[in-house]
């Protein structure tokens, strides 16, 4: 029998059918409804962390006093979002929590986790859905395209829920007000080298190109990263992972995977097996200590060094100066919103070289069950 999970949270406010039959193809070759249905620009606080705790209060304190007078009845209501997962450069161990409080009309946010005993309603799952699920706003979006997105997302963490949420019209306003506050607020966590996480490169590019446009205007330059045997998870197409960038006199193009043949041979292409670079290649450099540091340059020891990468087809012409600047952070910005998953978590053929987590690339505490990509692809589609 069709089985359905109502759940009611702040970062899903409508219903996510976890057994629905919706279900996103690579975003590559059709609309994404995730994408579709994002806040606009690429966030600035990670879920749940203490930042974001303090902007959901700032925003809580805004919707309560529009909405004080119809909140007076409600009592109390306490919600709990535990988020299993964060991304390492936080260094804020194996999981992020918060905490809301209303009584009537006065609102508490906080940091940190409670028993299900002290709460109306608990909400467990991975972070990176989490963020994902927080990015989607209701505001100006069709429903139905929403709550696709929502089905789709809500399939691939495993929950862990108690409690309910108590029919309270204007509480579900205040809360739906907060998660559309948020959303434009919070990171997106995508797997390295997707098609979403590619559309993430393209709005950084895309805005840092406005921002430097003096220094491109003559600069005609193809830039192109590819990655091969991406994790079937991520990739059920079994087609290669990557980016390109086209700078053409000041215009910028991010597209993904290989670059297009009409474009020609790119001014600089590096191609390399996925799986071995993904832990490099999601670090955020400005974060790591020097443990990191040290943890970093033993993996790449025992798993690059000596070892096929990939065809090993690089060219590289120096990039011009003013592109180097609208590319600046990149690394450091894609990384803040990458998934910590390892294609070892649900493919267990992979060399050991490749398949030992390092605490450079995420916590010892991570948990990959809280994923399900043994069960489903990253579009919602059974594997």
């Amino acid at each position: 029998m069709f089985r359905k999970l109502t759940l009611l949270a702040v970062m899903s406010l409508n219903v996510l059918h976890l057994g629905a039959t919706w279900a996103d193809g690579p975003s590559n070759t059709r609309v994404s409804a995730v994408l579709a249905t994002m806040a606009e620009g690429v966030g600035d606080l990670s879920f749940a962390t203490p930042e974001w705790v303090a902007a959901a209060q700032e925003a809580l304190t805004a919707a309560v006093a529009k909405h004080a007078d119809g909140l007076k009845d409600l009592g109390e209501f306490t919600l709990c979002e535990v988020a299993h997962n964060p991304p390492a450069y936080l260094h804020a161990g194996a999981k992020l929590a918060w905490y809301v409080k209303f009584d009537g009309s006065k609102v508490e946010a906080h940091t940190g986790e409670l028993s299900a005993d002290q709460c109306d309603l608990k909400i467990e799952g991975d972070h990176s859905i989490m963020s994902n699920l927080g990015r989607i706003q209701y505001h100006g979006n069709d429903p139905t395209v929403v709550a696709k997105a929502q089905a789709r997302l809500g399939k691939l963490s495993r929950w862990e829920i108690s409690g309910s949420m108590p029919d309270h019209p204007v509480l579900r306003a205040v809360l739906r007000s907060l998660h559309d506050t948020m959303a434009v607020r919070t990171l997106p966590r995508f797997v390295w080298m997707s098609p979403e996480w590619v559309e993430t490169a393209r709005r950084l590019l895309s805005a840092r190109a406005e921002e430097f446009a003096d220094g491109i205007e003559d600069v005609e330059y193809l830039f192109n990263e590819v990655f091969t045997d991406p994790p079937a998870f991520a990739f059920p197409g079994g087609e290669d992972s990557g980016f390109w960038v086209h700078c053409s006199h000041g215009e910028i193009t991010v597209g993904y995977g290989r670059s297009p043949a009409e474009l020609g041979t790119p001014d600089y292409m590096n191609e390399l097996l996925y799986t071995p670079i993904v832990p490099v290649g999601r670090t955020v450099n400005a974060a790591m200590t020097d443990d990191d540091k040290a943890g970093q340059g033993a993996y790449s020891a025992a798993a690059l060094a000596g070892i096929d990468l990939g065809p090993g087809k690089t060219v590289g012409a120096q990039m011009p100066p003013g592109l180097g600047r609208v590319f600046g952070n990149l690394h450091d910005d894609l990384s803040l919103r990458s998934s910590g998953e390892l294609p070892s978590d649900y493919d267990k053929s992979v060399r050991k070289e490749w398949a030992t987590p390092y605490e450079f690339d995420r916590d010892p505490g991570y948990d990959a069950s809280w994923l399900l990509y043994d069960k489903f692809d990253i579009y919602g589609n059974p594997r």
